[in-house]
């Protein structure tokens, strides 16, 4: 049986976890493997602040919860890669390019002091960011957002934050 997206958010993160962490691959979270200061294999350091900073805005404690580890690994899977951006049309090859122009976008528009995550979100939604290029903002705004949920609510304990039952099909052997 093949690898979907929902068995791998409904499996814990299992089969996303090796991450580089001081120079050698450990088995991992990407919450853990942010707080043990994972190197990224795909993105920048940059890129990835970017992206969780954004993230973060979007849905609170998406950066906590690990989600540039989460992106990276996925992206470098290539065609393995589960993140939601392939169900959404993005050739699983393309996407490391995808990412890597949002991640760029978002450095660009929050390198100016007068503009927050919060705010830069807000102008994402509409299509309204004045310095983008590449995907159109507001489909960046969606993916990002829909990662973000993923790795911070798609387990048994992100349930339990929203006071809501996880009844999945298949039980998570383990946690992010």
């Amino acid at each position: 049986m093949g690898l979907s997206r929902r068995k791998v958010l409904a499996g814990g993160g299992t089969a996303l976890g090796t991450f580089l962490i001081g120079g050698r691959w450990v088995d991992a979270s990407p919450k853990t493997a942010r707080e043990l200061g994972f190197t990224p294999q795909v993105l920048t350091a940059a890129e990835c602040e970017a992206l969780e900073v954004t993230g973060d805005a979007l849905v609170p404690g998406a950066l906590k919860a690990g989600l540039a580890p989460y992106i990276d690994s996925q992206l470098a899977l290539g065609s393995g890669s589960k993140l939601i951006a392939k169900y959404l049309g993005v050739d699983p090859l393309g996407q490391k390019g995808f990412y890597r122009a949002i991640a760029d976008n978002l450095i660009i528009n929050l390198a100016h002091p007068d503009t927050t995550a919060e705010q830069l979100t807000g102008s994402m939604a509409s299509d309204s960011v004045s310095e983008w290029a590449g995907p159109p903002a507001s489909y960046a705004f969606f993916v990002l957002r829909a990662d973000a949920l993923d790795v911070t609510y798609g387990t048994p304990e992100g349930f339990a934050a929203l006071n809501i039952p996880y009844s999945a099909h298949i039980q998570p052997e383990t946690s992010w």
